[in-house]
Formats: structure tokens, C-alpha cells, sequence
């Protein structure tokens, strides 16, 4: 009778480890589930971005502007989090500069810096967004203006890259 009541403890904890196991399994799994769900989804964004240059106008030697359009079918937010680097020659032999320009909400940026002048339903007209302010929605247009570091030598060929926050990037060649 000793060994049997031994034997059906043992059974009991090993019953319990197995319930433990079992749902410890099933937990991961959940997480699992969960966080390629999240990729999934994330990479649909991705795949769903995309912008496209409208030009770019030089108005002075170290300020430029950049046209970009929406031309996919998510919604660009967080416009804190993009990136603006520019590839430029320098003026007065500083040779060729590579600036990560610093977002800021100024509307005239400082030597380094760059801020979105506005979203436009058309920036060709600067016809305003009238639907969501502040995101740029699909087939909306948007201007950056930025101010550079040193100033840019006339006639030089240079380059102007923005990344949004999907990672998708638009670049454009700009002339002093």
C-alpha cells in the first residue's frame, strides 16, 4: 500500500511538471505567433511605401528646397524620425561634404538643419492638405527645406537623400 500511494504521488508530480511544460509551450508559442505578426505586418508597410522626387530648387547657395511626393498607399508619420543627408561640394575648396541634417519644427532651419515647409494637396500651387493635418496621406506632396552647412560651390553637381520612417528612401541630383 506504501509503494502505491509513493507511486501516485510520483504520478501526480509528473502529471504537473507535464501541465507545466505544456503551457509553458503554449506561451512561447503565443509569442512566437504574436512577433511574426508584427514582421508580417511591418513588412507589408514597407512594401505599401514609396515616394518619389518632385525636384529640387537651390535658393541660395546654402538653402535648397525638396519636393517629394507620396506616391504609395501608406500614410508617412513621425516626420521627426525621418532622414535628410546631402552630398555636396563645398564652397571655397571645403571639398565634399556629407551632413546628416537635424530635423527641427523652426520654420527657418539653421545651418545644419531642415524642417517640412508644409503638405500640399499639390506644392506645385502650394494648394494645402485639408484631410488629416500634419500626415502626409497618399498622393500628397511636401516640401523640405534645407539649410546646409557650408555653402554649396556653384555648378556643382550634388545630391539630396530622404529616408522615412519605413525605411524607404527617394534621391535626387541637385545643381548649384
Amino acid at each position: 500500500m506504501a509503494s502505491l500511494i509513493v507511486a501516485l504521488f510520483a504520478v501526480m508530480i509528473i502529471l504537473a511538471a507535464m501541465a507545466g511544460y505544456a503551457t509553458s509551450s503554449v506561451n512561447s508559442q503565443d509569442k512566437i505567433t504574436v512577433s511574426v505578426k508584427a514582421v508580417r505586418d511591418k513588412t507589408g508597410e514597407i512594401s505599401r511605401t514609396s515616394v518619389s522626387s518632385l525636384g529640387t530648387s537651390v535658393i541660395s547657395n546654402s538653402r535648397l528646397d525638396f519636393t517629394v511626393a507620396n506616391s504609395g498607399q501608406s500614410q508617412l508619420r513621425q516626420i521627426s524620425d525621418w532622414d535628410l543627408i546631402v552630398w555636396y561640394e563645398g564652397a571655397s575648396g571645403s571639398g565634399l561634404q556629407i551632413e546628416w541634417l537635424t530635423y527641427t519644427t523652426s520654420a527657418t532651419p539653421s545651418a545644419g538643419e531642415w524642417t517640412l515647409t508644409g503638405i500640399y494637396e499639390d506644392a506645385a500651387t502650394l494648394d494645402p492638405e485639408v484631410y488629416q493635418p500634419g500626415i502626409v496621406n497618399p498622393g500628397e506632396e511636401f516640401i523640405i527645406r534645407a539649410e546646409l552647412g557650408p555653402a554649396a560651390a556653384t555648378s556643382s553637381s550634388n545630391t539630396v537623400t530622404l529616408a522615412v520612417e519605413q525605411g524607404v528612401t527617394v534621391t535626387a541630383i541637385f545643381t548649384n
